[in-house]
């Protein structure tokens, strides 16, 4: 970066840079009093939010440069200094189109010989059509003279009017905040922008009466990284939207930025948090090599006003207005961890969904998206979610209450984190590699308790469910609110409990049926797997299908073993022999119901003994071993029974 020592050496304090709670970031510092400042004389705006350029002594050389062409003049204004301009052409909708870019160097290192701006504190001002209207702004603020850009921002004029602005604070020190294309972030590419590491981008409207920004859209969207390598591990997403937001009318107005940043009116300019999104990383894995690699997901919708602590940021390097209001970073996650949520959503990323690609370079596949894990368009539709959105393998729960805390607890019964309060919740499972549908679990708070006690597991095309379980004792477990107590637990407690369960009640069950033959696509997929988490993910399914497969054959073998129970056979077969077979058929039986509530409840110690019972070798020796009772203990009652 071209820098001019001496000119560091005379810059003063002008004032402080962040107030309350906003990351503490470098004190800006200028060659001279920002309110006096020649390059904000140059980009004054009008009381309409307009910036002549046709007014400029150099705005008729400028229309004469040839493409490519450019020159540097010397600001007119008291003590101003050099700026750039140069003749641009893009091809737009298959037709050329003419462009004006004006650089202001701020800061005073520019030299008569350069052929750009840099950006650590220049301003870069196109005109689309090179007609005269401003149409984008982009302004680089840095804020301790360090050559790196601290913040930026890209303004947005509609018709030469200013009407909204996207503001990116860069707080790892990096330099790196938005991808620029043609003066402007080009939708759909935050990938290349810098999701990754602490960060935080948000988006203000202009309103010309007041001539003031005010909070809209995404306000904030907020990255976190919080073991300091460099990547994201949370990440919080605010909708500000006007408290008068009707949701019939439209579904995501956050993202629509002409609706946020519209004319202001009395109705708009009451705005409101309406909706916040919270991701984070659980298992721990975000890294340069797993980026974005976010596992659980909250969705809340409200009604709260957007009155924050510390939301009015002060940069006095800013053109005017110089104060942007947003939710501080260093707030936005207690917020949204404590946000007054009408309704809350919970989904939990599984495994990867190759109905369609929604991430990004050499990890598309994965399906990972920079907003984290959020909710999904359809059968409990929340405002303002997102999109694209991965729709299988994505573990979904929806609680309809209102809640003021997330709280999280693990079940027994599908050793898996849950939200607290959630009335139902739902998982498509399939498209996992070359795998088409397999079917869909599904689960109830039916009793209002807080937890899920009702599972249902279908089979893809079937309308009745494969298997039901109705939960006496989901073994439910509290789980601390501190992220990295959840982390720790997770990872090394109840991930690896679950993959030990699964593989010793799949080698039981083989042991009763060693004929079952599992699918060759999820074994791919198994050993594909990039993580834990979804090799356990893989597991579940391979145990589901062998069990619902071996549940089958037992049923089947009780059924043919009971019909030889007649009325006639036990008239004509009477005696020892044939009353011990009789009295084995039916503790097969009562076998095969205690082995599916075991299963159901996630008691999968208990189910594994049955198991072992029932592997037992043929003959009198397997009728022996059915009448002999096998002491288990009921934890609903803490006492024993024998299956």
């Amino acid at each position: 970066m071209r820098r001019n020592a001496n000119e560091h050496r005379r810059r003063i304090l002008i004032g402080l840079l962040l107030l309350g709670c906003f990351p503490v970031l470098p004190t800006p510092v200028s060659g001279q009093t920002p309110a006096g400042a020649w390059w904000e004389a140059e980009t004054a705006m009008d009381q309409d939010g307009r910036i002549a350029l046709a007014s400029r002594p150099w705005w008729q050389r400028a229309q004469a440069l040839a493409v490519g062409e450019h020159f540097v003049v010397q600001s007119t204004q008291p003590g101003g200094g050099r700026m750039l301009v140069r003749r641009e052409q893009w091809t737009t909708r298959g037709k050329p189109q003419p462009v004006i870019v004006w650089v202001i160097d701020d800061d005073g290192d520019m030299r008569p010989d350069d052929k750009d701006g840099d950006k650590d504190s220049d301003c870069y001002v196109a005109d689309y059509d090179a007609d005269g209207t401003v149409d984008r702004m982009v302004d680089y603020l840095d804020n301790n003279a360090d050559g790196k850009p601290d913040e930026m921002e890209i303004r947005y004029f509609d018709n030469g009017r200013l009407r909204r602005a996207w503001f990116g604070m860069d707080l790892d020190g990096d330099g790196h905040m938005w991808k620029i294309d043609r003066y402007e972030y080009p939708p759909g590419s935050f990938f290349e922008c810098d999701a990754y590491g602490d960060n935080m981008i948000y988006f203000n409207g202009y309103d010309a009466q007041r001539r003031a920004w005010f909070p809209a859209s995404e306000c904030p969207f907020a990255f976190y990284d919080t073991d300091r390598d460099g990547q994201s591990e949370a990440v919080v997403r605010v909708s500000g939207v006007p408290l008068s937001f009707d949701p019939a009318s439209n579904e995501d107005p956050a993202n629509d930025v002409n609706y946020s940043s519209a004319p202001r009116t009395d109705a708009t300019r009451d705005m409101g948090a309406m909706n916040v999104r919270y991701g984070i990383d659980v298992d721990a894995l975000s890294d340069a090599e797993r980026p974005l690699h976010y596992d659980l997901g909250f969705n809340m919708i409200g009604r709260l006003p957007y009155q924050f602590k510390g939301m009015e940021h002060t940069n006095p390097l800013r053109r005017e207005p110089k104060t942007t209001i947003c939710i501080p970073h260093g707030s936005a996650r207690a917020m949204a961890e404590s946000y007054s949520a009408d309704q809350t959503s919970f989904s939990w990323r599984e495994f990867s969904d190759n109905t369609e690609r929604i991430g990004f370079g050499p990890h598309a596949d994965e399906g990972r998206r920079w907003e984290g894990i959020f909710w999904v368009w359809g059968r409990r539709v929340m405002h303002n979610t997102g999109g694209p959105v991965q729709e299988w393998n994505t573990r979904r729960e929806f609680q309809p209450t209102p809640s003021t805390r997330r709280v999280l607890y693990y079940s027994r019964v599908d050793r898996r984190i849950h939200l607290k309060g959630a009335a139902e919740g739902w998982l498509r499972v399939g498209h996992l590699a070359s795998q088409d549908r397999l079917g869909e679990v599904r689960w109830f708070d039916t009793n209002a308790d807080g937890y899920s006690d009702r599972w249902e597991v279908y089979r893809e095309g079937q309308a009745a469910p494969a298997r039901v379980s109705t939960v006496l004792d989901p073994g439910v477990r509290e789980l601390p609110g501190e992220w990295d107590k959840l982390t720790a637990i997770y990872t090394q407690e109840l991930l690896p409990e679950a993959r030990r369960a699964n593989q010793q009640l799949m080698a039981a069950m083989r042991r009763v049926d060693p004929e079952f033959a599992g699918s060759e696509e999820l074994a791919k997929a198994l050993a594909a797997a990039p993580s834990e988490t979804e090799k356990r993910y893989i597991e579940d399914i391979q145990r589901e299908q062998q069990y619902l497969a071996l549940r089958e054959k037992l049923l089947a073998k009780s059924a043919a073993w009971l019909a030889k129970e007649s009325a006639t056979e036990r008239a004509l077969s009477r005696g020892p022999e044939r009353l011990t077979d009789s009295e084995a058929a039916w503790t097969f039986t009562q076998r095969i119901a205690r082995l599916d509530v075991a299963y159901g409840e996630g008691r999968y110690d208990q189910a594994v003994e049955i198991l072992d019972v029932l592997s037992k070798p043929a003959g009198d020796k397997a009728a022996r071993a059915a009448r002999t009772p096998v002491r288990l203990v009921n934890h609903a009652t803490k006492q024993g029974s024998s299956p």
